[in-house]
Protein backbone atom coordinates (compact mmCIF):
# COMPACT_ATOMS: atom_id res chain seq x y z
CA UNK A 1 0.00 0.00 0.00
CA UNK A 2 1.25 3.37 -1.08
CA UNK A 3 2.31 5.12 2.52
CA UNK A 4 0.40 8.17 2.29
CA UNK A 5 -2.80 6.28 2.26
CA UNK A 6 -1.50 3.81 5.08
CA UNK A 7 -0.85 7.14 6.89
CA UNK A 8 -4.53 8.52 6.58
CA UNK A 9 -5.59 5.24 7.19
CA UNK A 10 -3.82 4.94 10.47
CA UNK A 11 -4.24 8.22 11.37
CA UNK A 12 -8.32 8.54 11.22
CA UNK A 13 -8.26 4.91 13.29
CA UNK A 14 -7.27 7.68 15.73
CA UNK A 15 -9.25 9.95 15.19
CA UNK A 16 -12.23 7.86 14.82
CA UNK A 17 -11.03 6.63 18.56
CA UNK A 18 -11.65 9.87 19.41
CA UNK A 19 -12.79 12.53 17.38
CA UNK A 20 -17.12 11.45 17.77
CA UNK A 21 -16.87 11.52 21.45
CA UNK A 22 -14.90 14.69 22.36
CA UNK A 23 -17.88 17.26 22.74
CA UNK A 24 -20.25 14.36 24.35
CA UNK A 25 -17.50 12.87 26.72
CA UNK A 26 -17.04 17.15 27.54
CA UNK A 27 -20.58 16.98 28.48
CA UNK A 28 -20.41 14.03 30.34
CA UNK A 29 -17.29 15.48 32.10
CA UNK A 30 -18.80 18.89 33.51
CA UNK A 31 -17.24 20.88 31.22
CA UNK A 32 -19.25 24.23 30.98
CA UNK A 33 -21.19 25.54 27.93
CA UNK A 34 -18.62 28.25 26.76
CA UNK A 35 -15.85 25.65 27.82
CA UNK A 36 -17.86 23.22 25.38
CA UNK A 37 -17.67 25.93 22.71
CA UNK A 38 -13.93 25.69 22.75
CA UNK A 39 -13.54 22.20 22.38
CA UNK A 40 -16.44 22.36 19.59
CA UNK A 41 -14.26 24.89 17.50
CA UNK A 42 -10.99 23.67 18.90
CA UNK A 43 -9.99 21.46 14.86
CA UNK A 44 -11.17 24.78 13.25
CA UNK A 45 -9.92 27.48 15.37
CA UNK A 46 -6.77 26.40 16.76
CA UNK A 47 -5.67 24.05 13.96
CA UNK A 48 -6.32 27.29 11.39
CA UNK A 49 -5.00 29.93 13.59
CA UNK A 50 -1.41 27.96 14.33
CA UNK A 51 -1.05 27.43 10.33
CA UNK A 52 0.09 31.61 9.87
CA UNK A 53 3.18 31.33 10.90
CA UNK A 54 4.41 27.86 8.81
CA UNK A 55 3.69 29.86 5.31
CA UNK A 56 7.60 30.22 5.41
CA UNK A 57 8.38 26.50 6.28
CA UNK A 58 9.14 24.33 2.72
CA UNK A 59 9.27 20.78 3.84
CA UNK A 60 6.11 19.07 4.76
CA UNK A 61 7.64 16.02 5.48
CA UNK A 62 9.50 17.06 8.30
CA UNK A 63 6.65 18.99 10.06
CA UNK A 64 4.41 16.26 9.50
CA UNK A 65 7.14 13.85 11.48
CA UNK A 66 7.51 15.97 14.21
CA UNK A 67 3.79 17.10 14.80
CA UNK A 68 2.84 13.65 14.71
CA UNK A 69 4.98 12.67 17.62
CA UNK A 70 4.00 16.00 19.44
CA UNK A 71 0.04 14.54 19.19
CA UNK A 72 0.77 11.33 20.31
CA UNK A 73 2.52 12.43 23.48
CA UNK A 74 -0.57 14.92 24.02
CA UNK A 75 -2.89 11.78 23.66
CA UNK A 76 -1.11 10.52 26.83
CA UNK A 77 -1.12 13.23 28.60
CA UNK A 78 -5.12 13.55 27.89
CA UNK A 79 -5.49 9.62 28.58
CA UNK A 80 -3.35 9.54 32.48
CA UNK A 81 -3.32 13.22 33.02
CA UNK A 82 -6.40 15.49 31.63
CA UNK A 83 -9.14 13.04 31.41
CA UNK A 84 -11.62 13.76 33.96
CA UNK A 85 -10.41 17.42 34.74
CA UNK A 86 -12.73 19.36 32.69
CA UNK A 87 -9.95 22.47 33.01
CA UNK A 88 -7.58 20.21 31.96
CA UNK A 89 -9.51 18.53 29.08
CA UNK A 90 -10.52 21.59 27.75
CA UNK A 91 -6.45 23.12 27.78
CA UNK A 92 -5.35 19.40 26.72
CA UNK A 93 -7.69 19.01 23.50
CA UNK A 94 -7.16 22.89 22.46
CA UNK A 95 -3.29 21.46 22.46
CA UNK A 96 -3.91 18.38 20.38
CA UNK A 97 -6.43 20.79 18.04
CA UNK A 98 -3.06 23.28 17.46
CA UNK A 99 -0.85 20.22 16.79
CA UNK A 100 -3.06 18.60 14.89
CA UNK A 101 -3.52 22.08 12.89
CA UNK A 102 0.31 21.84 11.92
CA UNK A 103 -0.05 18.24 10.70
CA UNK A 104 -2.93 18.81 8.62
CA UNK A 105 -1.22 21.83 6.61
CA UNK A 106 1.82 19.52 5.74
CA UNK A 107 -0.98 17.10 5.10
CA UNK A 108 -2.72 19.44 2.17
CA UNK A 109 0.88 20.60 0.53
CA UNK A 110 1.28 16.88 0.11
CA UNK A 111 -2.51 16.23 -1.27
CA UNK A 112 -1.74 19.67 -3.36
CA UNK A 113 0.91 17.88 -5.45
CA UNK A 114 -0.34 14.66 -6.12
CA UNK A 115 -4.08 15.52 -6.82
CA UNK A 116 -2.97 17.55 -9.93
CA UNK A 117 -5.01 17.36 -12.59
CA UNK A 118 -7.90 15.54 -11.47
CA UNK A 119 -8.76 17.32 -7.84
CA UNK A 120 -11.98 15.30 -7.07
CA UNK A 121 -11.33 12.12 -7.80
CA UNK A 122 -7.93 11.86 -6.23
CA UNK A 123 -9.06 14.06 -3.06
CA UNK A 124 -11.66 11.31 -3.23
CA UNK A 125 -9.87 8.57 -2.91
CA UNK A 126 -7.34 9.56 0.33
CA UNK A 127 -10.75 10.27 1.78
CA UNK A 128 -12.04 7.21 1.02
CA UNK A 129 -8.61 5.46 2.61
CA UNK A 130 -9.50 8.02 5.97
CA UNK A 131 -13.41 7.10 6.16
CA UNK A 132 -12.74 3.37 6.57
CA UNK A 133 -9.73 3.47 9.45
CA UNK A 134 -12.10 6.43 11.10
CA UNK A 135 -15.19 3.87 10.63
CA UNK A 136 -13.73 0.46 12.01
CA UNK A 137 -12.56 2.79 14.98
CA UNK A 138 -15.57 4.78 15.65
CA UNK A 139 -17.51 1.24 16.34
CA UNK A 140 -14.76 0.11 18.45
CA UNK A 141 -14.73 2.58 20.75
CA UNK A 142 -18.52 3.04 21.01
CA UNK A 143 -18.71 -0.71 21.84
CA UNK A 144 -15.91 -0.96 24.39
CA UNK A 145 -16.93 2.49 26.64
CA UNK A 146 -20.75 2.74 26.44
CA UNK A 147 -21.80 4.20 29.39
CA UNK A 148 -19.03 3.32 31.38
CA UNK A 149 -16.60 7.18 30.19
CA UNK A 150 -14.02 5.93 32.85
CA UNK A 151 -13.02 3.64 29.95
CA UNK A 152 -12.38 6.19 27.49
CA UNK A 153 -8.98 6.50 28.90
CA UNK A 154 -7.92 3.35 27.25
CA UNK A 155 -9.34 4.86 24.08
CA UNK A 156 -7.03 8.06 24.11
CA UNK A 157 -4.20 5.24 24.66
CA UNK A 158 -5.16 3.94 22.33
CA UNK A 159 -5.00 6.33 19.64
CA UNK A 160 -1.87 7.62 21.11
CA UNK A 161 -0.03 4.50 20.12
CA UNK A 162 -1.71 4.35 16.59
CA UNK A 163 -0.40 7.47 15.78
CA UNK A 164 3.00 6.82 17.24
CA UNK A 165 2.91 4.18 14.62
CA UNK A 166 2.14 6.84 11.90
CA UNK A 167 5.67 8.53 13.19
CA UNK A 168 7.21 5.43 12.10
CA UNK A 169 5.35 4.56 8.82
CA UNK A 170 6.53 8.78 8.02
CA UNK A 171 10.46 7.88 8.77
CA UNK A 172 10.36 5.82 5.17
CA UNK A 173 9.24 8.77 3.29
CA UNK A 174 11.26 10.47 1.09
CA UNK A 175 11.80 14.57 1.27
CA UNK A 176 9.41 17.25 -0.75
CA UNK A 177 10.15 20.40 -1.14
CA UNK A 178 7.94 23.47 -1.60
CA UNK A 179 9.56 26.35 -3.43
CA UNK A 180 8.73 29.72 -3.76
CA UNK A 181 9.40 32.40 -0.88
CA UNK A 182 7.02 33.68 1.57
CA UNK A 183 4.17 35.91 -0.39
CA UNK A 184 1.86 38.69 1.54
CA UNK A 185 -1.15 37.57 2.71
CA UNK A 186 -2.70 39.79 0.13
CA UNK A 187 -0.94 38.21 -2.43
CA UNK A 188 -2.15 34.68 -1.31
CA UNK A 189 -5.82 35.36 -1.30
CA UNK A 190 -5.99 37.47 -4.68
CA UNK A 191 -8.41 35.56 -6.61
CA UNK A 192 -9.99 33.97 -3.76
CA UNK A 193 -11.45 36.82 -2.17
CA UNK A 194 -15.62 35.50 -2.47
CA UNK A 195 -14.74 32.33 -1.80
CA UNK A 196 -12.58 33.21 1.53
CA UNK A 197 -16.25 35.38 2.67
CA UNK A 198 -18.28 32.61 1.47
CA UNK A 199 -16.33 30.45 3.69
CA UNK A 200 -16.22 32.65 7.00
CA UNK A 201 -20.10 33.56 7.12
CA UNK A 202 -20.67 29.55 6.62
CA UNK A 203 -18.22 28.62 8.86
CA UNK A 204 -19.98 30.72 11.40
CA UNK A 205 -23.47 29.73 10.92
CA UNK A 206 -22.10 25.98 10.76
CA UNK A 207 -20.54 26.07 14.23
CA UNK A 208 -22.80 27.72 16.36
CA UNK A 209 -24.78 24.24 16.55
CA UNK A 210 -21.76 22.58 17.11
CA UNK A 211 -21.91 22.81 20.77
CA UNK A 212 -25.70 22.42 21.01
CA UNK A 213 -25.04 19.03 19.30
CA UNK A 214 -23.65 17.04 22.07
CA UNK A 215 -25.99 18.90 24.91
CA UNK A 216 -29.03 17.23 22.68
CA UNK A 217 -27.46 14.06 22.61
CA UNK A 218 -26.61 14.07 25.97
CA UNK A 219 -29.57 15.45 27.83
CA UNK A 220 -32.33 15.31 25.33
CA UNK A 221 -31.50 11.87 23.62
CA UNK A 222 -30.24 10.59 27.13
CA UNK A 223 -27.81 8.74 24.20
CA UNK A 224 -24.60 6.28 24.87
CA UNK A 225 -21.15 6.90 23.17
CA UNK A 226 -22.76 3.40 21.73
CA UNK A 227 -25.23 5.33 20.40
CA UNK A 228 -22.69 8.23 19.35
CA UNK A 229 -20.69 5.76 17.84
CA UNK A 230 -23.74 4.14 15.87
CA UNK A 231 -24.33 8.10 14.50
CA UNK A 232 -20.88 8.61 13.49
CA UNK A 233 -20.75 5.20 11.52
CA UNK A 234 -23.95 5.78 9.73
CA UNK A 235 -22.14 8.58 8.54
CA UNK A 236 -19.29 7.25 7.91
CA UNK A 237 -20.68 4.13 5.70
CA UNK A 238 -22.93 6.57 3.76
CA UNK A 239 -19.40 8.42 2.84
CA UNK A 240 -17.48 5.06 1.46
CA UNK A 241 -20.70 4.70 -0.65
CA UNK A 242 -20.55 8.16 -2.11
CA UNK A 243 -16.89 9.25 -1.47
CA UNK A 244 -15.75 8.41 -5.11
CA UNK A 245 -19.12 9.02 -7.14
CA UNK A 246 -18.92 12.62 -5.69
CA UNK A 247 -15.71 13.21 -6.44
CA UNK A 248 -16.07 12.45 -9.60
CA UNK A 249 -19.34 15.18 -9.57
CA UNK A 250 -17.15 17.65 -8.17
CA UNK A 251 -14.78 17.51 -11.06
CA UNK A 252 -17.83 18.21 -13.40
CA UNK A 253 -20.27 20.31 -11.62
CA UNK A 254 -17.98 22.04 -8.89
CA UNK A 255 -20.13 25.10 -7.87
CA UNK A 256 -23.16 23.31 -7.55
CA UNK A 257 -21.57 20.63 -5.42
CA UNK A 258 -19.94 23.29 -3.05
CA UNK A 259 -23.96 24.80 -2.73
CA UNK A 260 -25.45 21.56 -2.08
CA UNK A 261 -22.63 20.56 0.22
CA UNK A 262 -23.28 23.31 1.84
CA UNK A 263 -26.92 23.78 1.97
CA UNK A 264 -27.97 19.98 2.80
CA UNK A 265 -26.21 20.38 6.26
CA UNK A 266 -29.64 22.04 7.13
CA UNK A 267 -30.53 18.47 7.26
CA UNK A 268 -28.19 17.62 11.09
CA UNK A 269 -29.90 20.69 13.20
CA UNK A 270 -33.00 20.38 11.85
CA UNK A 271 -32.93 16.00 12.83
CA UNK A 272 -32.44 17.14 16.74
CA UNK A 273 -35.62 19.62 16.52
CA UNK A 274 -38.26 16.88 14.84
CA UNK A 275 -36.94 13.56 15.66
CA UNK A 276 -38.02 12.02 18.74
CA UNK A 277 -35.91 8.54 19.58
CA UNK A 278 -32.29 7.49 18.32
CA UNK A 279 -33.14 5.04 15.76
CA UNK A 280 -34.59 8.21 13.27
CA UNK A 281 -31.47 10.13 13.94
CA UNK A 282 -29.98 7.24 12.71
CA UNK A 283 -31.62 7.55 9.40
CA UNK A 284 -31.28 10.89 8.76
CA UNK A 285 -27.65 11.04 9.52
CA UNK A 286 -27.52 9.12 5.89
CA UNK A 287 -27.07 12.79 4.90
CA UNK A 288 -23.91 12.88 6.17
CA UNK A 289 -22.51 10.83 3.39
CA UNK A 290 -22.97 13.50 0.98
CA UNK A 291 -22.05 16.48 2.90
CA UNK A 292 -18.83 14.63 4.27
CA UNK A 293 -17.85 13.41 0.17
CA UNK A 294 -18.45 16.81 -0.71
CA UNK A 295 -16.52 18.50 2.02
CA UNK A 296 -13.50 16.46 1.85
CA UNK A 297 -13.29 17.46 -2.01
CA UNK A 298 -14.72 20.13 -3.19
CA UNK A 299 -13.82 23.37 -1.12
CA UNK A 300 -10.08 22.17 -1.10
CA UNK A 301 -10.00 21.64 -4.86
CA UNK A 302 -11.69 24.72 -5.81
CA UNK A 303 -8.87 26.69 -3.47
CA UNK A 304 -6.37 24.75 -5.07
CA UNK A 305 -7.49 25.50 -8.75
CA UNK A 306 -7.81 29.25 -8.15
CA UNK A 307 -5.34 30.06 -5.74
CA UNK A 308 -1.78 31.31 -7.09
CA UNK A 309 0.07 31.12 -3.90
CA UNK A 310 -1.25 27.45 -2.76
CA UNK A 311 0.59 27.35 0.35
CA UNK A 312 -0.24 30.92 1.21
CA UNK A 313 -3.81 30.31 0.30
CA UNK A 314 -3.94 26.99 2.74
CA UNK A 315 -3.21 28.96 6.01
CA UNK A 316 -5.09 32.06 4.97
CA UNK A 317 -8.00 29.96 4.07
CA UNK A 318 -7.77 27.81 7.31
CA UNK A 319 -6.69 30.82 9.77
CA UNK A 320 -10.45 32.54 8.08
CA UNK A 321 -12.45 29.39 8.44
CA UNK A 322 -10.89 28.51 12.18
CA UNK A 323 -12.05 32.02 13.02
CA UNK A 324 -15.53 31.45 12.07
CA UNK A 325 -16.24 28.44 14.16
CA UNK A 326 -15.18 30.10 17.18
CA UNK A 327 -17.14 32.98 16.71
CA UNK A 328 -20.17 30.72 15.57
CA UNK A 329 -19.46 28.21 18.90
CA UNK A 330 -18.75 30.81 21.17
CA UNK A 331 -22.15 32.40 19.81
CA UNK A 332 -23.95 29.24 20.15
CA UNK A 333 -22.50 28.00 23.42
CA UNK A 334 -23.29 32.00 24.92
CA UNK A 335 -27.26 31.39 23.15
CA UNK A 336 -27.76 28.27 25.67
CA UNK A 337 -26.20 29.30 28.60
CA UNK A 338 -28.61 32.04 28.09
CA UNK A 339 -31.74 30.18 26.66
CA UNK A 340 -31.52 27.32 28.93
CA UNK A 341 -33.07 28.56 32.22
CA UNK A 342 -35.84 30.97 30.45
CA UNK A 343 -37.39 27.43 28.83
CA UNK A 344 -35.24 24.43 30.18
CA UNK A 345 -32.76 22.69 28.01
CA UNK A 346 -34.81 20.71 25.52
CA UNK A 347 -36.54 24.00 24.60
CA UNK A 348 -33.43 25.96 24.24
CA UNK A 349 -31.99 23.34 22.19
CA UNK A 350 -34.79 22.62 19.80
CA UNK A 351 -35.15 26.51 19.21
CA UNK A 352 -31.56 27.52 18.85
CA UNK A 353 -30.96 24.11 15.95
CA UNK A 354 -33.95 26.04 14.28
CA UNK A 355 -32.49 29.50 13.67
CA UNK A 356 -29.13 27.41 13.03
CA UNK A 357 -30.92 25.67 9.78
CA UNK A 358 -32.31 28.74 8.48
CA UNK A 359 -28.77 30.35 8.36
CA UNK A 360 -26.88 27.58 6.99
CA UNK A 361 -29.96 26.93 3.78
CA UNK A 362 -29.23 31.45 3.71
CA UNK A 363 -25.25 30.98 3.89
CA UNK A 364 -25.22 28.35 1.65
CA UNK A 365 -26.38 30.42 -1.45
CA UNK A 366 -23.23 32.45 -1.09
CA UNK A 367 -21.30 29.55 -2.82
CA UNK A 368 -24.00 29.72 -6.27
CA UNK A 369 -22.19 33.06 -6.74
CA UNK A 370 -18.93 32.39 -6.58
CA UNK A 371 -17.05 32.42 -10.14
CA UNK A 372 -16.04 29.41 -11.90
CA UNK A 373 -13.24 27.55 -11.26
CA UNK A 374 -10.65 28.14 -13.38
CA UNK A 375 -7.85 25.40 -15.33
CA UNK A 376 -5.74 23.35 -12.67
CA UNK A 377 -2.74 25.73 -11.82
CA UNK A 378 0.72 23.90 -12.22
CA UNK A 379 1.68 25.09 -9.20
CA UNK A 380 5.08 25.30 -7.33
CA UNK A 381 5.74 22.13 -5.64
CA UNK A 382 8.88 19.87 -6.40
CA UNK A 383 9.94 16.67 -5.63
CA UNK A 384 12.73 15.09 -5.14
CA UNK A 385 11.20 11.64 -5.14
CA UNK A 386 7.95 10.40 -4.98
CA UNK A 387 6.35 9.97 -1.61
CA UNK A 388 2.60 9.23 -1.95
Amino acid sequence: MDKLKLYVLIQNLANGLTQPFMGFLAVANGVSNIGLGLVSSANGFFAGLVQLPLRGLNEPVKLLKVSTLVLAALWLTMAFVSYGNPTLYVATYLSIAAVGGVSSYAWALLMERASRGSRGRVLAEYGFFGAVGSLLATLTAGLVVKGDYGLARYVFLTAAMLIMSNAFILTQLSSIRYDGGLGSIRQSIRGIERFLTATFLFAMVWSFAWPIFPVAQYYVFNMTTEQVAILSIVGGASTLMLQRPVGSLVDRHRRLMMFLGRFLLITFPLMYVFCTNVYQLFIFNVVSGFTNSVSSTAYMAYLFDNSRDKKGAITVYNAIYGTGTLVGSLLGSTALTIAEPLVGVTDAVRYLLVIDAAARAGAAVAYLKLPEFSSPSKGTLTISARAN
